[in-house]
C-alpha cells in the first residue's frame, strides 16, 4: 500500500498483541511471529523499536515478553506510519517523483487524487489498533477485545 513492510507488520503485530494481552499477561515476540507470519528476525527488530514508545511495555524474564501500555483505541494506524516511515510518502505526488502532492497547480491530476489521498488519510487518522484486531479474521473473537480499563 503506502507505507513499508516494517510498518505493516508493525501495525500486524500490535493487533495481534492488543488482542492478546492482559495487563498482568505479556507475550513473546516468537508467538506473535508464528501467530501473524512475520519473519521472527523482522519482529525482533521492530519490537526493539516499538519497546521505546509509550504503546507497548516490555518485561525480561520467565513470563516476559510485550504487553499493551495504552488502549488500542487510541493508538491509531497514522500514528504508527508517521512513527515507522514518517508521512513524506503520504505527501508525494503519484506521478511528480519526489514533488510534494499540490506544489504544481499545473498538475492534471492533482485534483482526483488529492480527493483519493484525503480520503486515504483520513481512513489512516480514524482507523485504530483496536479496529484492526476487531476485523482482523485470523483472531480468535473470542480472545479479541479484552477489556483493557
Amino acid at each position: 500500500m503506502l507505507y513499508s513492510k516494517y510498518c505493516e507488520y508493525s501495525i500486524r503485530a500490535l493487533a495481534y498483541l492488543y488482542a492478546y494481552a492482559h495487563r498482568d499477561k505479556y507475550v513473546m515476540v516468537k508467538e506473535i511471529s508464528e501467530k501473524t507470519n512475520i519473519p521472527h528476525h523482522f519482529l525482533s527488530k521492530i519490537f526493539q523499536d516499538l519497546a521505546n514508545t509509550d504503546w507497548v511495555i516490555s518485561k525480561k524474564g520467565k513470563n516476559g515478553g510485550f504487553t499493551m501500555a495504552i488502549d488500542g483505541k487510541q493508538l491509531r494506524l497514522m500514528d504508527i506510519i508517521k512513527w515507522s516511515d514518517g508521512d513524506q510518502g503520504l505527501k508525494k505526488c503519484i506521478i511528480g517523483g519526489d514533488n510534494e502532492c499540490g506544489r504544481d497547480e499545473r498538475c492534471m491530476m492533482h485534483h482526483k487524487c488529492s480527493i483519493l489521498r484525503n480520503e486515504i488519510m483520513s481512513f489512516f487518522e480514524t482507523m485504530t489498533i483496536y479496529d484492526v484486531a476487531e476485523m482482523n479474521p485470523q483472531f480468535d473473537s473470542k480472545v479479541i477485545l479484552i477489556n483493557q480499563d
